[in-house]
């Protein structure tokens, strides 16, 4: 029980903090980390292996598996839009995310109200759809129906960033945050999986 609680505590700082490297800290030389990007999708790998085994193929194919799922395309419209409340409806990152998104509204009485004209509303649900296409990648590698779908939380980690920025704030009106908090939520995920 003791050393199930350590190894969860590990994983969840290191997927923290290298969820954190991926969005891009600054603490190369006062540049972000050296192929920021990759490391996450290493790790991702590694724990891969602890799950399944260390052959190759698995490793390659979760690192594959991981590596795409947050390269696929760009999010930061829908947390720019969560965090700073503004939304650029010019900017396009996900096609499928963006044509759900920008059609989707209430008529009331022949007034249509879109979703676009709430951009906090719009970042969350975007923001939220964007955790759940990564992790949907991850859970059908590793077979598992929870890990699917608990990318859905994205959007309220990110949320929950821009409340902490309140109390300390982090130069990005809480995007920062939100990369804390959702790579320790991961991290989470993938420890209760694997421990427990």
């Amino acid at each position: 029980m003791v050393w199930q609680i350590v190894f969860s505590i590990l994983i969840v700082a290191i997927s923290s903090f290298l969820w954190r490297v991926r969005g891009g800290l600054d603490i190369w030389k006062g540049d972000n980390v050296p192929m920021n990007k990759i490391w996450y999708a290493v790790a991702f790998a590694v724990y891969a292996g602890f799950y399944f085994n260390f052959s190759v193929q698995n490793i390659l194919i979760a690192f594959i598996a991981c590596y795409t799922s947050y390269q696929l395309y760009g999010w930061g419209k829908y947390i720019g839009a969560l965090v700073f409340g503004t939304l650029d409806q010019q900017e396009k990152e996900c096609e499928l995310v963006d044509n759900l998104l920008d059609n989707c509204r209430i008529t009331f009485k022949e007034q249509a109200v879109y979703l676009r004209d709430y951009p906090k509303l719009y970042g969350f649900i975007g923001t939220s759809l964007t955790g759940f296409i990564i992790t949907f990648l991850w859970g059908l590698f590793l077979a598992d129906l929870g890990v699917i779908f608990s990318g859905v939380c994205m959007g309220g980690c990110y949320y929950f960033g821009t409340l902490l920025c309140k109390l300390k704030d982090d130069g990005k009106s809480g995007w920062n945050w939100g990369e804390w908090i959702f790579g320790a939520y991961l991290g989470a995920i993938l420890a209760w999986r694997l421990l427990w």
